[in-house]
C-alpha cells in the first residue's frame, strides 16, 4: 500500500530584495544558530488544477516537485488558527518512477471526495510552475526552538506570465511558533523585509489573472461563550491584524483605495481592543503597540483624506458645474497632493518599521507577554460574557454623557461624539456574537446609520482643511474652494438634522447586551 504523510506546516514567510538574500545568507545570526552545513537544491515544481483553478481557490494546492531526481506529490490545505505564521496541513508522498502526475489514490477519502466535489467534472491538469533554487539551514534557537531557513531564489510560471521569487520561509521543526517570530524579528534588523501572507501557488495564481485584488472587509468576529477574557483578548486582535493583513497587497501593489480605507479600519479595531481590554491586560504592556498603530493608521490617513476629498467631495460639486476651471484646476492641485499621499503610506507599509510592529504584536499574542506582571489572574480567567457588558457599558454612558446635550455641542464636541460612538461601534463588533443576534440586528442598524451621519459631517471638516492647505500653496484655488465647501455646508445642516433624528433612534432603542 502506497504511504501517505500528514504533518501541520507552520511557518512564516518574508519577502525581501534579491540583494538582501545574500545578506541574510551571510548574516552572523544564521552562523550563530546554525547547526550542520547548509543544503541547496534546485526544486521544480508543477501545480495542478482545474481550468478553472477550483482547487486553489478553495485553498488547496496540489502540486508535483521534482527534485534531485525524484518526484514527491504534496497536498497542502488552507491555513488555520488565525496567527500571522501559516499552520497548513501536509500530504507527502514519494512517486513511483515515471509518474509526473498526481495518484490521488494516495490521499485521505475524504480529501479525495473534496477535490472530485470541486472538480465537478474538470480535468486537473498541469496550471502553474515554479523552479526555485532553495538553500536550507537548519536552526538552533536559545530557547530550544528547532527552525528550518530556506531561502528561496527562482521564478513563478503560468499562462505564459512569469514572476520573480525572492523570500526565505521559516519553517517550525520543533518548539512554539513564538520562535519563528523571534528569528524573524532578529532577520528584520539585517535586512528589509514584508510580511509574506500567500504561499507560491496563490501568487501564481494570481499571475494567471484568474484572481481580482479585491479588498476584504473584517469579517464578522465569532467568540465561543465558554472562552476566557484573556482568550477573547488574543482571537479579537488576531482577528484584526488578520484584517490589516489581507489588505495590504491590494493597497501596496493595487493601490485600491478601500484596502487603504480597511487597513486603518483594521488599525482603529485594534487600538480599541487595546483600549478595552486595558483594566485587566494592563496598560504598559501595549503602550508601544498601541503607539505604532496609531503611527501607521496616521501614516496611511492622509491618502484616505485626499481619497475622499477628490471621490465624494469635489465630485457631486463638478457634476453640477461641468467644465468650470476653478473646480478644474482644485482637482488637478488635489490629485498631486493625493499622489504624494499615496506615496508616503505606500512608503510606510513597505517599511522595516510595519513589519516589526506586525512581528512584535505577533510575538507578543503567542507569547502572552502580559502574563506575571502584577494582573489578577482570576480575571483573565473570567468567562468573556460578564467582561463584556461591563466594559460595553462603559463606552455606552461615555457617549450618553456627550450625547445628553447634543442640541448644543460645538465642532469640537461634535468631532469627540463621533469618536465615542466609534468606538462603541467597534467594542459592541467584538462582543456581538455572545448575544441573540436578533437583539444585536436593530441596534447595529441605529449606530450605523448615526455613524454614517457624523462620518459625512466630518467629511466636511477634513474638506475644509485640505482646501486651506492647497490654497496656501496655489490662492487661486481659494474661490473654487469656497464654492466647495458651500455646497457641503448646505449638505452639512441637513445631515445634522437627520444626526439629531439618528441619535433619538439610537437612546431609545436600548442596548443588546442588557
Amino acid at each position: 500500500m502506497d504511504r501517505h504523510d500528514m504533518n501541520r506546516e507552520i511557518e512564516l514567510k518574508l519577502e525581501c530584495e534579491p540583494a538582501a538574500l545574500e545578506r541574510v545568507r551571510r548574516s552572523r545570526a544564521l552562523s550563530r544558530l546554525q547547526t550542520g552545513p547548509a543544503r541547496a537544491r534546485l526544486l521544480h515544481s508543477v501545480y495542478f488544477d482545474t481550468p478553472d483553478f477550483a482547487l486553489l481557490k478553495e485553498g488547496l494546492a496540489l502540486r508535483v516537485r521534482e527534485t534531485e531526481g525524484k518526484r514527491i506529490q504534496t497536498l497542502k490545505t488552507g491555513s488555520e488558527g488565525g496567527t500571522l505564521a501559516s499552520n497548513r496541513g501536509e500530504w507527502e508522498t514519494p512517486l513511483a518512477s515515471g509518474e509526473e502526475a498526481p495518484a490521488l489514490n494516495h490521499l485521505p477519502a475524504d480529501l479525495r471526495a473534496r477535490i472530485a466535489e470541486l472538480a465537478n467534472g474538470e480535468a486537473i491538469s498541469p496550471r502553474l510552475t515554479s523552479r526555485i533554487r532553495r538553500t536550507a539551514r537548519t536552526l538552533q534557537t536559545p530557547e530550544g526552538d528547532e527552525i528550518e531557513l530556506a531561502i528561496d531564489n527562482g521564478m513563478l510560471s503560468a499562462d505564459g506570465r512569469e514572476m520573480p521569487v525572492s523570500e526565505f520561509e521559516l519553517e517550525l521543526k520543533r518548539g512554539a511558533p513564538a520562535g519563528l517570530y523571534r528569528l524573524a524579528l532578529e532577520l528584520a534588523d539585517i535586512v528589509p523585509v514584508r510580511i509574506g501572507l500567500r504561499s507560491k501557488a496563490e501568487r501564481a495564481l494570481a499571475l494567471a489573472g484568474d484572481e481580482k485584488p479585491a479588498a476584504i472587509r473584517a469579517e464578522m468576529l465569532s467568540l465561543a461563550p465558554g472562552l476566557t477574557v484573556e482568550d477573547a483578548y488574543v482571537v479579537i486582535l488576531r482577528h484584526c491584524l488578520t484584517h490589516l493583513l489581507m489588505n495590504e497587497a491590494v493597497t501596496v501593489d493595487g493601490s485600491l483605495p478601500e484596502g487603504l480605507h480597511q487597513m486603518r479600519v483594521a488599525l482603529r479595531r485594534m487600538r480599541s481592543a487595546f483600549t478595552v481590554f486595558r483594566r485587566v491586560i494592563g496598560k504598559d504592556h501595549v503602550r508601544r503597540l498601541s503607539q505604532e498603530a496609531r503611527w501607521l493608521a496616521t501614516s496611511i490617513g492622509r491618502a484616505r483624506d485626499f481619497d475622499v476629498f477628490t471621490s465624494e467631495i469635489l465630485t457631486p460639486v463638478e457634476a453640477e458645474n461641468p467644465g468650470d476651471e476653478g473646480l478644474a484646476a482644485l482637482r488637478a492641485a488635489a490629485g498631486k497632493a493625493q499622489v504624494s499621499a499615496w506615496a508616503g503610506a505606500r512608503a510606510s507599509l513597505r517599511s522595516s518599521r510595519m513589519t516589526r510592529f506586525v512581528l512584535e504584536l505577533a510575538l507578543y499574542l503567542d507569547e502572552r507577554s502580559w502574563r506575571g506582571a502584577g494582573q489578577d489572574a482570576a480575571a483573565l480567567g473570567a468567562p468573556i460574557a460578564d467582561f463584556a457588558s461591563r466594559a460595553l457599558d462603559r463606552r455606552y454612558r461615555s457617549v450618553s454623557r456627550l450625547g445628553r446635550h447634543i442640541e448644543d455641542l460645538d465642532t469640537t464636541e461634535r468631532h469627540d461624539l463621533r469618536k465615542r460612538l466609534k468606538r462603541l461601534r467597534y467594542a459592541s463588533g467584538f462582543f456581538a456574537s455572545l448575544y441573540p443576534h436578533a437583539a444585536t440586528r436593530h441596534y447595529f442598524r441605529a449606530l450605523s446609520k448615526l455613524q454614517d451621519d457624523f462620518g459625512a459631517l466630518n467629511d466636511v471638516e477634513t474638506a475644509g482643511a485640505i482646501i486651506k492647505e492647497l490654497a496656501a500653496i496655489e490662492p487661486d484655488l481659494a474661490a473654487p474652494g469656497k464654492r466647495v465647501l458651500a455646497h457641503h455646508e448646505r449638505r452639512a445642516r441637513k445631515q445634522w438634522q437627520s444626526a439629531l433624528d439618528e441619535w433619538r433612534a439610537f437612546r431609545d432603542g436600548g442596548v443588546f447586551w442588557r
